[in-house]
């Protein structure tokens, strides 16, 4: 193992404040728990601030994960024993910085600055070695859990297929794909709500690939925005293999543009009523439409409550339009 070093345990502590900061980024413990292993950590704990329990821990390495006044009291000891190096970040308001006495770490992270900019603090806490193969799944079988719907390992998984093995959240991997290939991309959605487009614009840069979005939950808002025909929703339904392909079509025609585009769309049922027994709660038809490709699709049986299935689908739909690109020509 090249990454920090063999049998090390991590404290992750994380302030009240910190945990609304994640909350609203989407950025789930799981992320950073694999991250940390991502860079060697064998053992990850995660614990609050407030508690005051870090203060007795014997962690190899503690991160802090807090607003800045909270950060500038945690770091008084530290100080005091051995200066700290500044680790730099994007946003210069922000101060990060590392303490490292013999074999122990202190990380201090504000807020704001603990996932898309991982690669700064996780280099300083191996020594800039290179870190460990983390192999992503849009699936919840692989060991070590991420969010709902994807999960990872640090070993190539035998069976599961996997979307990266460098620790690259999907929306990080969809943005980089978007930009490799020249290709704008698009999002017509019913049952996600603008949830697609949302997880996309989380990532820095998004808005080199990102042209636009339609929310059109009502059947009207189908017919006015896209096109979409409504003898196609009367015979099919609008969660139909039918409806949802005509929504991405007509999301990657409207607009006059030279620009190559994708165009994501899905329609279903995220309950928790209005199921059947024909298309149960959980039922969601994703498109994925291409300039000049035939429309891929495929309906998704998923479980859970509400916000659940909604964030399954968008993971499942992302993965979807990643398997169209890569057998793409373009």
């Amino acid at each position: 193992m090249s990454a920090l070093k063999p049998s090390i345990q991590a404290s992750l502590i994380i302030s009240d404040a910190g945990l609304q900061n994640l909350m609203s980024a989407g950025i789930s413990t799981g992320w950073l728990s694999a991250w940390l292993q991502f860079a060697g950590a064998t053992d990850v704990s995660i614990g609050l601030l407030e508690s005051g329990a870090w203060k007795n821990s014997k962690a190899d390495i503690q991160i802090f994960f807090a607003t800045e006044a909270e950060l500038n009291t945690v770091a008084e000891p530290f100080i005091e024993e051995v200066p700290g190096t500044p680790i730099t970040l994007d946003n210069p308001t922000r101060h990060a910085l590392h303490f490292q006495h013999d074999h122990h770490q202190t990380l201090l992270l504000p807020i704001g600055e603990i996932a898309y900019q991982r690669n700064s603090w996780l280099a300083a806490l191996n020594n800039g070695e290179p870190l460990l193969p983390l192999y992503i799944a849009a699936s919840d079988a692989l060991p070590i859990k991420l969010e709902p719907g994807m999960s990872a390992s640090l070993d190539k998984p035998a069976q599961i297929p996997c979307l990266n093995n460098a620790g690259l959240m999907i929306e990080e991997q969809v943005i980089n794909t978007l930009k490799e290939k020249g290709i704008s991309i698009r999002t017509v959605e019913s049952c996600t709500a603008g949830g697609i487009v949302s997880r996309l614009c989380r990532v820095p840069g998004s808005s080199e690939v990102v042209d636009r979005s339609w929310v059109t939950y009502s059947n009207q808002a189908k017919q006015d925005e896209l096109d979409v025909d409504p003898e196609l929703i009367e015979e099919f339904g609008a969660v139909s293999q039918d409806v949802v392909i005509a929504m991405a079509n007509g999301g990657v025609d409207a607009g006059d543009s030279d620009q190559l585009h994708i165009c994501i769309a899905t329609s279903g049922i995220a309950g928790p009523g209005g199921g059947c027994a024909e298309k149960p709660v959980g039922t969601v038809w994703v498109a994925v439409a291409q300039d000049g490709q035939s429309t891929t699709s495929r309906c998704l049986q998923l479980q859970g409550a509400r916000h659940e299935i909604q964030s399954r689908a968008v993971i499942q739909s992302l993965t979807l339009m990643l398997h169209k690109l890569e057998k793409s020509k373009v």
